[in-house]
């Protein structure tokens, strides 16, 4: 009798993944990628940054004429990656944002990943806000040292956390403060001013991410905490600012004492071990810093206020750039997001694990490029749909 012929072989691990993703399909939490289309209301280019023709003309400018710079970095940092153009951006960004040293990183994610997982030893405390990024959660999970988390903004709860942590504080033992200063899916600023404080009286270091900040709050949009850690010169604070959101490039900014940054450059994996950001992108990074602080910014800011105040009136929200249309079930929102962008308006549904369950939400992304008229034509269309 002839053998029979072998039947061919699915891995276990297909199986999984399809399962997976099929199951994500079933809870309306599936996602894509989809090119940008209609007008957006879902970026987080808060200041129009990333269309500016200044920043175009200074890519144009940088790889037309600087002839002898390589396009790409072609190397870390500590290699043969690290070109004039970062030296120049970090000794400007320590200029502006009033730091003794600033450390340019290829993104956000990486630059908090690198500062949690390189300066948190394992007989130290991690106190963090139970609303901050993923990033920071990641080198959290990632990281040797115990980790509490504190309700979301609650001063109570943060010095409960703070006392518990000074009486077991060991002699070689820090206590780290994790928050941000504009929280990314609902928008609301921390109580700064008095977290900062409650920190010190603790000496707890702090770690402020200014992602959603920088740019539009703080002098000049220096960020939430400029004054609090220029007046400190940085002593037990840290600032994270990225340069993909109201900068309108890409990479993110740690600025600190000196010699963190000295020990960040010998120690966090994640720095060593990268190639560098490509030398336009640092120059990119440079031209908006000083659009930031130019009266060009002021005008921007000023223009995404008013956006902010228009939204704020019509349809609630803390009065921030960021504004939460909480829709509660994952599929509706998605359902919501869809009618949304037929009628052309680029915004997105937003859904666990992303935010917490029950919250799937559309976030509202405010720009200063956006016009009143684009904003009433949204708002009529969003109330629209959602009364039918």
């Amino acid at each position: 009798m002839p053998s029979k012929k072998p039947q061919p072989h699915k891995p276990a691990v297909s199986r999984r993944f399809a399962g997976a993703l099929d199951r994500l399909a079933d809870q309306g939490r599936l996602r894509s990628l989809n090119l940008p289309a209609g007008l957006d209301l879902t970026s987080n280019d808060y200041l129009g940054f990333a269309h500016h023709p200044d920043l175009r003309a200074c890519a144009v400018r940088f790889l037309s004429e600087d002839t002898d710079v390589p396009v790409g970095a072609a190397g870390s940092r500590l290699l043969r990656g690290h070109q004039g153009a970062h030296d120049a951006l970090e000794r400007l960004a320590a200029d502006i944002f009033g730091a003794p040293a600033a450390l340019y990183l290829a993104n956000g994610f990486l630059a908090n990943y690198a500062l949690i997982t390189t300066l948190m030893g394992r007989h130290d405390t991690i106190i963090y806000d139970e609303h901050v990024h993923a990033s920071m959660r990641d080198g959290i999970a990632a990281s040797k040292a115990k980790s509490v988390r504190a309700a979301h903004n609650d001063l109570a709860a943060f010095e409960t956390a703070l006392k518990q942590a000074a009486q077991d504080r060991r002699a070689d033992g820090e206590i780290w403060v994790l928050i941000e200063s504009v929280y990314s899916m609902d928008g609301d600023c921390a109580p700064l001013d008095e977290m900062i404080d409650l920190a010190a009286r603790y000496g707890a270091m702090m770690i402020v991410d200014e992602a959603h900040a920088t740019g539009i709050l703080g002098a000049d949009g220096r960020g939430a905490a400029y004054a609090k850690a220029k007046a400190s010169d940085y002593d037990r604070i840290i600032t994270l600012h990225t340069c993909g959101k109201a900068l309108g490039v890409a990479g993110a900014l740690i600025c600190a004492r000196r010699d963190i940054v000295n020990y960040m450059v010998n120690a966090a994996r994640p720095f060593i071990y990268s190639t560098a950001p490509l030398p336009v992108q640092a120059a990119l990074v440079q031209a908006a810093l000083e659009l930031m602080i130019s009266p060009q910014g002021d005008q921007m800011r000023s223009a995404l206020q008013q956006r902010c105040d228009q939204v704020q009136a019509a349809l609630g929200g803390s009065g921030s750039h960021i504004v939460p249309l909480i829709v509660g079930e994952d599929k509706a929102a998605v359902d919501l997001a869809s009618r949304l962008q037929e009628r052309g308006y680029d915004i997105r549904a937003i859904r666990p694990p992303t935010v917490p369950e029950g919250t799937a939400r559309l976030r509202l992304s405010l720009s200063a490029a956006l016009s009143r008229a684009d904003l009433e034509g949204f708002i009529q269309t969003y109330k629209d749909i959602i009364n039918a």
